[in-house]
């Protein structure tokens, strides 16, 4: 990857625009704001946003349909509130402590991100069934299914 001027690079979410070379580092624009960056920052700037680009991002319900489909072909994300039921079922287990830290195993950030998705597809999950559910009522669903 050549570094040339006139180039734009992406860090935290936003673009600058490499505009010149200042003392063995390259100067950055934005909004009018000048910053320093070295050939090795920009370098890895370069890396993080190719391997970003090319990871497909998928949402929670597309990675479980996708893995359901290798069980039972018609599998699907669910478009009312009986078929939204399995999922949110999942989500419980998913938020239970030792899956949400992988048994300890996962850093503050990770666990902070998986409980983001969770809730995230929670309320997708609440969108698509036209109502809210709350931990509990689940919870008290699969109980009920375990005694009847």
């Amino acid at each position: 990857m050549s570094i040339n001027i006139g180039d734009t690079v992406e860090l935290n979410g936003k673009e600058y625009k490499i505009v010149g070379t200042i003392k063995r580092s390259y100067l950055l624009e934005r909004e009018g704001k000048q910053y320093k960056a070295t050939a090795d920052k920009i370098k890895k700037i370069q890396q993080i946003t190719g391997q970003r680009e090319s990871t497909p991002t998928t949402s929670y319900l597309e990675r479980r349909v996708a893995y359901l489909k290798i069980f039972k072909i018609d599998a699907k994300i669910p478009t009312n509130a009986e078929e939204c039921l399995p999922f949110f079922e999942r989500l419980v287990g998913e938020l239970s402590p030792e899956n949400l830290s992988c048994d300890g195993e996962a850093s503050r950030s990770q666990v902070q991100a998986k409980l983001r998705e969770i809730r995230g597809t929670w309320k997708e999950l609440e969108t698509i069934a036209g109502r809210r559910y709350s931990e509990q009522e689940i919870e008290e669903r699969m109980m009920g299914g375990l005694n009847g």
